[in-house]
């Protein structure tokens, strides 16, 4: 069996066969050419690491029905959070590094307690609009706003460029605070921005039109939150909903896994998604986890070149099965 990829060097392209036997041995393949009896998504898994050497198109974007309690919660060379050289997203040439773009092992941004390992540049937190007063009556001013969030949004603010870091590559030299290396980037061969500019992304600076984001959470005494200690397996988000909602999605809303420091979890509970007691970017989303199980996203996806975009990456969402049935809100919200 042969499997037809497209790939991308240097905004040239270039069409190469490979043969995928190896993936398949323990597949059985039907006369039209169907497969069946395998495990789709560990030959999916597979089948994205093998290409990572260069820039695959993929469209329409493979999706998955879930994740398996203790696999590894994964994915961040596939995605669009990888913008190295050989990322098959927003790119650029000057290094292949993946990680560069947010961490470094030395010479690290602890500025406004940056961590972990912080490469970049963060805007200090009193330049942001913080989300005020809740109806969780609480409040959140701009010097709350904490250090795991400044990190995310030190791309998403839209302001500061992706290359915007402390530690270069190689010999490129070590800015304390961070500086723009003049990348350039691009996608599918098109000069892009080298800042965020998607209104969808680009959280900017004003927060107070966000969930809150650094607010201290009052797990059974408000909002209708559970409490901390709440273990979210176990939480019951079907009820109320179709009878379908049981096994929909292979069951990912009776399952209610979550990525949970670096692997999908059965036993963590609420406290587990909490920085410091408080609700952060990270509370809903882990930017390594190429969320690939959120099946009804990707379908608003394209792969057209202007749109910056060719897949969600599930919006990088800690929750198996993403928010489908606003799963990801109910699980602390008990609605």
């Amino acid at each position: 069996m042969h499997i037809q990829c497209e790939f991308f060097a240097d905004a040239a392209s270039k069409e190469e066969v490979v043969d995928w036997h190896f993936l398949l041995e323990k597949c059985r393949i039907s006369t039209d050419g169907q497969i069946k009896g395998c495990d789709m998504k560990r030959l999916f898994l597979s089948l994205i690491s093998a290409v990572s050497v260069g820039f695959i198109s993929v469209s329409p974007v493979a999706g998955l029905d879930t994740y398996l309690a203790g696999d590894s919660a994964t994915g961040i060379s596939g995605s669009r959070h990888n913008l190295g050289g050989l990322s098959m997203h927003v790119s650029t040439q000057h290094t292949t590094e993946v990680c560069i773009f947010c961490h470094t092992p030395h010479h690290t941004n602890t500025v406004n307690s940056m961590k972990p390992m912080w490469n970049r540049y963060a805007v200090a937190n009193v330049n942001f609009t913080a989300y005020g007063s809740t109806t969780a009556n609480t409040s959140i001013i701009n010097t709350d706003i904490g250090s795991v969030s400044l990190a995310c949004l030190s791309c998403h603010d839209g302001v500061t460029t992706f290359d915007n870091i402390v530690n270069a590559p190689g010999k490129d030299g070590v800015v304390s605070g961070g500086s723009d290396r003049g990348f350039s980037f691009f996608f599918s061969g098109i000069l892009v921005s080298d800042f965020m500019t998607s209104s969808r992304l680009n959280i900017g600076l004003d927060l107070s039109n966000d969930h809150p984001m650094s607010v201290a959470y009052n797990g059974g005494t408000t909002a209708s939150l559970r409490p901390t200690n709440t273990i979210i397996s176990e939480i019951d988000l079907t009820t109320g909903l179709s009878a379908s909602a049981i096994g929909f999605d292979n069951g990912n809303l009776t399952k209610n896994l979550w990525a949970i420091k670096g692997y999908i979890s059965d036993t963590a509970t609420i406290s587990d998604l909490l920085r410091s007691g408080r609700v952060e970017c990270s509370s809903c989303h882990d930017p390594h986890f190429n969320n690939k199980s959120w099946q009804e996203i990707d379908s608003t996806f394209s792969n057209v070149a202007g749109q910056q975009e060719r897949e969600s990456n599930g919006l990088f969402m800690r929750r198996v099965g993403g928010n489908t049935g606003s799963g990801l809100c109910r699980t602390c919200h008990n609605k």
